[in-house]
């Protein structure tokens, strides 16, 4: 089971004709590659296995779109790689597709690395439908909900990325399942006061103002260069 977060409102379309997929592992850029392909998202698609030759790629044949693991040759390669291509006048849409479910992660690509996220576990239907819905101009994040937060690694390690504490990742977690403060101080058995203190320095710390502005980043149109 999977949880969606996208906009509601249709936005104009992306124009997506190239593709660049990047992972370190030759199978796994065969699959995505193929997915892509036979899903007639996009018409051309080309692989590769590091961050340098994605960039080198990205210079020569100017990909709309760019599918990478978080983690290529080193961890969190491709985090600076979405970060790198952002940057960019014309930049790329970027799609991080990986098996990493920390918060850190999400935390990362909502601060501009990706317009996108996909966890590994979701089916190929989601899968497709998700580059579809990207190309078509909305940011879509899916993220593995099989067990609880606190078992899937959410909380783990990596505490450095995004400066939070772990209760602040907790509240950050029902942020982005749209919880109420009612509501996040019920689940987590906090004051009502607590909570708001806790939402607004998680907010903080994401470097947005508000709610809206925070779910304004996951549901905004999404936007490619030309």
């Amino acid at each position: 089971m999977t949880q969606r977060y996208e906009e509601e409102n249709e936005a104009p379309p992306v124009r997506v004709r190239r593709a660049l997929v990047v992972d370190q592992w030759p199978l796994a850029r065969w699959a995505v590659s193929g997915l892509l392909r036979d899903a007639a998202v996009v018409e051309s698609v080309t692989v590769a296995a590091s961050a340098e030759a994605a960039w080198r790629l990205c210079q020569e044949s100017r990909p709309d779109l760019v599918v990478t693991d978080c983690d290529l040759r080193a961890p969190w390669d491709g985090i600076r790689l979405g970060r790198r291509l952002k940057s960019l006048p014309t930049a790329p849409l970027v799609l991080v597709y990986t098996e990493r479910s920390e918060l850190s992660v999400v935390i990362e690509c909502l601060r501009g690395a990706a317009d996108g996220f996909v966890h590994r576990s979701v089916e190929t239907p989601a899968m497709v439908d998700a580059v579809e819905r990207l190309v078509a101009g909305r940011h879509v994040w899916l993220t593995s909900q099989e067990r609880p937060c606190e078992e899937e690694g959410w909380l783990e390690a990596d505490l450095q990325h995004g400066g939070m504490t772990v209760r602040e990742r907790e509240v950050l977690a029902l942020l982005l399942r749209r919880f109420s403060n009612d509501e996040i101080a019920d689940e987590l058995h906090l004051a009502r006061q607590t909570v708001k203190n806790y939402v607004s320095t998680v907010l903080q710390k994401l470097e947005v103002s508000s709610r809206r502005e925070l779910y304004g980043r996951m549901w905004a149109p999404a936007s490619v260069g030309s």
